[in-house]
């Protein structure tokens, strides 16, 4: 649903281009342009509404360029808004929530009865849970911050992103356990759902980034990740500061939106 909705932006953002580059006098011009086939090219002719037709010649191309492309112009907009007005009345008509709803609005007594062919969220949500348990690194340090859902972690910033996590009802894991595609098994400091697209997450917080020895440890890491095909904007999402740039709220909450809600 979320491309649906960025091709309607897209869409919008065309036809608002489409519009800045048409010549509103075009469309009030009666004249066509027609054309037969030349052993080298084409002749062309301009139609007017009285029946005459114009030789155009080669010096006057440029009237006939700017004509075929303001009609060119026209017929790519008819045929954008079209397909606005198309995703838009889809948009406005389809619920997510209906498949859901022939399994949810069955009485107890009968959903004891039923399999369901397809998992609602909340089951789907429960499965990936229990698939995801976290708190599964053996590392001795105890986390000395509790998050609104009370497990501790190791440090305010990631109290913060678990709270935010929380907050907007993000399904999320602590320190899960990732074994990789090499054997290895890593801690990830989160696991998340994308509950609509059904797609799991995984975010590092670089607490120290401006530390070299730190930064380098995991820049390695995020090397191994790539390599095991776990890879930034895709699968991996990363927040960081420093000692001098604290946590970015505005941009965890960008991160939030564009991937995970």
């Amino acid at each position: 649903m979320k491309k649906l909705h960025e091709e309607l932006v897209q869409l919008k953002g065309l036809a608002a281009r489409i519009d800045k580059l048409e010549n509103k006098a075009f469309s009030t011009d009666s004249r066509s342009i027609s054309y037969s086939k030349r052993k080298n090219g084409y002749q062309y002719y301009i139609y007017h509404a009285d029946g005459r037709r114009t030789y155009v010649k080669k010096k006057d191309l440029n009237l006939i360029k700017d004509m075929a492309q303001q009609e060119y112009y026209q017929d790519l907009k008819a045929a954008v808004i079209k397909q606005i007005k198309l995703l838009e009345m889809f948009l406005g008509n389809y619920n997510l929530k209906a498949i859901d709803r022939v399994y949810l609005n069955r009485s107890h007594a009968k959903k004891m009865l039923i399999e369901p062919l397809i998992q609602t969220d909340d089951m789907y949500i429960q499965q990936w849970l229990r698939q995801n348990p976290g708190s599964q690194n053996t590392f001795p340090e105890k986390g000395k911050y509790i998050t609104e859902r009370g497990e501790y972690v190791r440090s305010k910033s990631e109290k913060i992103l678990a709270d935010m996590f929380y907050k907007h009802n993000v399904p999320y894991q602590y320190e899960p356990a990732l074994k990789l595609k090499s054997g290895r098994t890593v801690y990830p400091d989160f696991v998340l759902l994308n509950v609509k697209e059904r797609k799991t997450y995984y975010w590092e917080h670089l607490g120290l980034a401006s530390e070299v020895d730190y930064a380098t440890r995991n820049l390695e890491k995020l090397n191994t990740y790539d390599k095991n095909g776990i890879i930034v904007g895709e699968n991996l999402l990363i927040s960081m500061e420093t000692e001098f740039s604290a946590l970015d709220i505005k941009q965890i909450e960008q991160k939030l939106n564009s991937y995970l809600l």
